[in-house]
């Protein structure tokens, strides 16, 4: 084996009986730093349930990396109010998904065990809670409840 291979040996003399925890560089990690990181991961992870709660956002379009876009109110809206093909397509797909991970189902499956059919179902039925966020050239974007939505078969 190279030198590379192995792992540094750490002298724990100099230790006194306390246990100190060491980075890869040898310097000594504070408990305050790791509590520290503890608290910002619980922080987010109680940030992300709570986005659960809400209404899923479907970002549609490409949006701009240089600036940083407003939202349209609604009476200024510029979009038709109709659900594109790619947007039914990535609703079912993004529905279906969560439905194959045990989401809640909001209609009645009727016996179906296919999750891509049970989110057609429940997109005819208008029960899917996403939220459509559609970007435009300028960086701007629109927010659409997909219950605002009118869609061809």
């Amino acid at each position: 084996m190279s030198n590379y291979d192995s792992e540094p040996e750490i002298d724990n003399s100099d230790l006194d009986g306390i246990s100190q925890s060491q980075s890869s560089f040898g310097d000594p990690i504070d408990d305050q730093d790791v509590t520290e990181s503890e608290n910002e991961q619980k922080s987010v992870t109680s940030d992300s349930s709570e986005d659960e709660e809400e209404d899923q956002i479907i970002r549609t379009g490409s949006m701009t990396q240089q600036t940083k876009g407003r939202r349209v109110l609604k009476n200024e809206r510029v979009t038709p109010p109709f659900l594109t093909k790619y947007e039914r397509a990535r609703v079912i797909g993004t529905r279906a998904l969560q439905i194959s991970r045990n989401s809640p189902i909001y209609v009645d499956p009727k016996e179906t065990t296919d999750p891509i059919q049970v989110a057609q179902q429940e997109l005819n039925e208008n029960k899917i809670p996403f939220i459509i966020r559609r970007y435009l050239p300028n960086g701007n974007f629109e927010d659409w409840e997909l219950q605002e939505l009118e869609y061809m078969d």
